[in-house]
């Protein structure tokens, strides 16, 4: 059946039409959405997650517990966004480039060179998933993803819009490749990109510090002088100034840079009087005061009276990273992580990596552990001025599992307390044969065919897969068949995995903060809370009760407990993020 021409419309259809129109004319991105097999199954049945328990691993009680997921990223982000709104400190990802070469797959098809929409379907791929993720960052959350020349232009500008340009940070630019191999026409291509946004770059009107690669506190000495500073004329006060040439009386200098505009009297190494001087300097005289209060001292080490700083012991200065990861070791400005002075590598190092650990070449292109390592070392807690060790990481797009071993390595470097969420479909068994085994290999030490890969690094996963629940039911019945299904995603809510009590209508978990319980009978209370109060614990107990609606049920919790309570419904909590993220536009 042919379009409607403009004179066959109706003139509501018209107006409908134009004010379209008026609400798409904005700077930006405009492409064709095309519609998504995993976010359309979600009209009929709802994601939820079941915990596979034969892969669990509890190695130090002391550590977090790490999560991998397996299943499309669409849906584990859409549990995600119950479990962990506002809880997710930092995010790295390296999606699929959609180089044209079979690297990206859109409803069960390979993207190739000659589809006309390969760019409309990546955009629509990648927006709905990173609006998703954008919910689960923190205030102070940072999102790092990985590019290539293909999308980067396209990706930039999406971000500015999902993210908003303002929350922009920098585009870092990793120098991937140290071997050139044949050569290619035009430019050889070495780098790849990574675009930094935060969640909220902002606070009162002021630019927070999210980033920091180091801070340097050793400073013996520093210069003064700065050739694109303009001249001023400092005065330093008697005994301030440490001299390394004879003593003596001293009217001029030997450098015309400086230019001694009072005589100084030195005696035993020590200025025995105040003396000004003048020379293009990058601090003013109200600086040199400040500083000498503060018990900073100065050395003139040659007669040319090239001034220099020694600060206080208390002197400290916030270093950066800079925009270009290099990664050649001879270049005296490569990227070093400040912890274990470990380098950033590139593409090469990371396929050895991956080898070492699984005994077989069994993923393409994965990123080096010391790139994400660099990175998520860099999170940074301005108001407590010290480093993020306690840190949430996500990796939607986990592949072969770089970010779980970049997290580990990093909590044996500092002792550190992060904990991660790698997300994977298991297409081509990445998730069973690779992401896991890996993780395993790093935390046990021993290979999956029983060799020694190393120590180990003590720590525990969790290992969950997504299935479904359908909707083709009557309101009271989806919510009764969800509701004992949501105690997977609960313990991961509360990251809370130890079971004290599991029965068909109540199921108690405990960890360090206390207890958490479910009850799914939508009877009296009273009988679950006894049951609970025979339990010893100084926190309040979590309390998950099962309702037809939003009551949080809150008055049938008896006055004359034990424990106090904090309760709320399931499975309305899901269900409410549920409609916000698959409720049609226009419903």
């Amino acid at each position: 059946m042919a379009a409607k021409t403009l004179a066959e419309h109706t003139k509501e259809e018209l107006i409908q039409m134009v004010c379209h129109l008026k609400e798409c004319k904005k700077f930006g991105l405009v492409w064709e959405d095309k519609p998504e097999k995993v976010a359309k199954e979600c009209q009929e049945k709802l994601p939820i997650l079941k915990e596979i328990t034969s892969k669990a691993i509890e190695l130090d009680k002391t550590q977090p517990t790490n999560i991998i997921i397996e299943g499309d990223n669409y849906h584990a982000l859409s549990v995600l966004n119950y479990t962990h709104t506002g809880k997710i400190d930092v995010i790295y990802i390296d999606p699929p480039y959609n180089t044209g070469n079979q690297d990206f797959v859109y409803n069960d098809k390979i993207v190739d060179n000659e589809d006309c929409y390969r760019h409309s379907k990546w955009l629509s791929f990648m927006e709905k998933r990173l609006k998703l993720a954008k919910e689960l960052l923190s205030k102070n959350g940072i999102i790092f993803i990985s590019i290539d020349d293909n999308e980067q232009a396209r990706l930039k500008v999406l971000c500015d819009e999902i993210f908003d340009e303002s929350n922009f940070i920098t585009t870092f630019v990793w120098e991937k490749t140290q071997h050139f191999g044949r050569q290619k026409l035009n430019t050889y291509n070495n780098a790849d990109y990574v675009l930094c946004y935060a969640k909220n770059k902002y606070e009162s009107q002021k630019i927070k510090e999210l980033l920091v690669e180091r801070i340097n506190k050793d400073f013996l000495d520093a210069p003064l002088y700065n050739a694109s500073n303009n001249v001023h004329t400092l005065t330093f006060q008697k005994g301030t100034v440490k001299f390394n040439i004879k003593d003596g009386t001293y009217k001029q200098t030997s450098s015309s840079d400086y230019v001694l505009e009072t005589p100084v009297t030195v005696k035993n190494g020590i200025n025995t009087n105040d003396f000004s001087l003048s020379f293009k300097s990058r601090w003013s005289n109200a600086t040199v005061e400040a500083e000498t209060k503060k018990g900073t001292t100065f050395w003139v080490k040659t007669e040319n009276f090239a001034i220099r700083a020694i600060y206080a012991d208390d002197k400290q200065s916030d270093v950066a990273p800079k925009q270009i990861l290099f990664t050649n070791i001879k270049n005296p400005y490569c990227a070093y992580s400040r912890l274990d002075n470990k380098k950033v590598g590139t593409n090469e190092s990371a396929s050895s990596e991956v080898n070492e650990i699984l005994g077989k070449d069994l993923f393409s292109y994965p990123k080096p552990v010391s790139l994400i390592y660099y990175l998520i070392s860099l999170l940074f807690n301005e108001s407590k001025h010290v480093f993020n060790d306690n840190a949430i990481v996500l990796d939607f797009f986990a592949g072969s599992g770089t970010t779980g071993q970049a997290v580990l390595e990093l909590n044996k470097s500092d002792g550190g307390k992060r904990q991660f969420i790698l997300c994977t479909n298991n297409e081509n068994q990445i998730a069973e044969e690779v992401t896991y085994p890996r993780i395993k290999t790093v935390i046990t030490g021993i290979r999956p065919d029983a060799s020694k890969y190393s120590d180990g690094i003590p720590a525990n996963v969790r290992y969950f897969k997504t299935d479904f629940v359908s909707k083709n039911k009557t309101n009271d019945k989806l919510r009764r068949e969800i509701a004992p299904l949501c105690t997977d995603m609960i313990k991961i809510r509360e990251n809370c995995f130890e079971t004290v009590i599991d029965t068909d209508q109540l199921k108690v978990l405990k960890n360090a903060r206390g207890l958490t319980a479910l009850v799914f009978d939508d009877g009296d209370l009273s009988p679950y809370i006894q049951e609970i109060e025979k339990l010893e614990t100084n926190a309040p107990v979590l309390l998950y009760v099962f309702s037809y609606n939003n009551d949080n049920r809150d008055y049938e919790i008896p006055t004359n407990t034990k424990h106090k309570y904090k309760s709320q419904p399931i499975p309305e909590g899901v269900l409410s993020v549920y409609r916000r993220i698959f409720q049609p536009k226009g419903n």
